[in-house]
């Protein structure tokens, strides 16, 4: 951003922490310096003969699976989440160049989800609140999708992580990149330094995995403070049916994880509950769009005088991997997990993190 357009904004409150622009491992790069060319700063260097050696932060993290020893009766069914002071708001994020659609007639390949009838999601770039909360979550495994919950907590799919753990117990790294698109991360990537779950959940689901396929992760840095954060709620099976909820996630078959897709008036059209660990999370049956990549991203939606969404369940199961007309039942259906387990854990990782 220009400096004559940073003069003009108010201040970023981040309640007394610094937040980290930038952070990388430098091994191979040598007479490190900043050049200022017109309003950009440019970081540059000498790379050996060898080239640049990658490093992450953490290989490994710790991961706790929360339990009923764990847990008190304070626990909230919601709260309400945080938009910064002279951050913008916009019900839905300005799209970019074309639409999912269009992208599926002149594309010949495999969406590998499920696509029911025309495709109605769209590209955005967008940094006003609350799309600049949603974001990459890259992995040992691969790519998925996330969005801040509270000042250092991102939700994400519990199948997102890469639970092959060490003898210490620890998993795979997690980096979350908030308004991630297409190499640009405007507020960095975070590294994340712990995640709580109530489950394990691996590549391929049960349903009883699938009512609990969310973690929060606990980020190194309270990148929340700055982006901001939704609030959440638990779901009612008494919205089923109803046009009321929106969904982010970066699809793999649209753009290669490099941008989030949207799409709104999604339905939620059936819900069964399970029990674990005296919590009961939501199997949230769907036909809306769903494809890999968009895993672990957030369905929320917009109460009337509130300035931010509440999320109500996370990206999990892709039914099939064609186009399709919903069948009206939840033969070939996608699914999102949720129920009071993912308020519950929520709750619990503000409280205790």
């Amino acid at each position: 951003m220009a400096t004559n357009e940073l003069k003009k904004r108010g201040p970023i409150y981040t309640k007394g922490k610094k937040i980290k622009l930038c952070e990388f491992y430098h091994e191979g790069i040598e007479d490190l310096r900043i050049v200022k060319e017109d309003d950009w700063y440019s970081i540059v260097g000498v790379i050996d003969h060898e080239g640049i050696r990658s490093k992450r932060r953490y290989e490994k993290i710790p991961a706790e699976i929360i339990s009923k020893k764990n847990l008190k009766k304070s626990l909230k069914a919601e709260l309400d989440g945080f938009i910064p002071k002279e951050v913008p708001l916009n019900f839905e994020p300005k799209q970019t160049e074309y639409k999912a659609k269009d992208f599926h007639k002149t594309k010949n390949t495999d969406k590998g989800g499920a696509i029911f009838g025309d495709d109605d999601r769209y590209l955005f770039n967008d940094r006003s609140f609350p799309w600049r909360t949603t974001g990459l979550i890259r992995t040992a495994n691969g790519f998925c999708s996330g969005t801040t919950i509270g000042s250092r907590h991102v939700l994400t799919a519990s199948h997102c992580v890469d639970w092959d753990r060490n003898s210490n117990g620890e998993v795979g790294w997690i980096t979350f990149t908030p308004g991630y698109f297409d190499g640009i991360a405007p507020w960095g990537e975070i590294a994340a330094t712990r995640v709580l779950s109530w489950i394990e959940a691996p590549g391929s689901l049960t349903d009883q995995q699938t009512a609990f396929d969310y973690v929060v992760l606990i980020l190194e840095e309270p990148i929340g403070d700055i982006v901001g954060y939704p609030g959440y709620r638990t779901y009612s099976s008494n919205w089923n049916g109803g046009t009321f909820w929106q969904y982010i996630g970066y699809p793999g078959e649209l753009s290669g994880g490099q941008k989030p897709a949207f799409q709104g008036d999604c339905v939620v059209s059936s819900v069964s509950s399970h029990n674990q660990s005296g919590q009961q999370g939501f199997v949230m049956g769907h036909f809306n769009e769903f494809t890999p990549g968009q895993s672990g991203g957030c369905l929320w939606g917009w109460w009337d005088g509130e300035p931010w969404p509440r999320v109500v369940g996370v990206g999990s199961t892709i039914g099939s991997t064609t186009v399709q007309t919903p069948s009206n039942t939840t033969n070939g259906d996608n699914e999102y997990g949720g129920g009071d387990a993912l308020s519950a854990l929520i709750s619990w990782a503000r409280d205790n993190y």
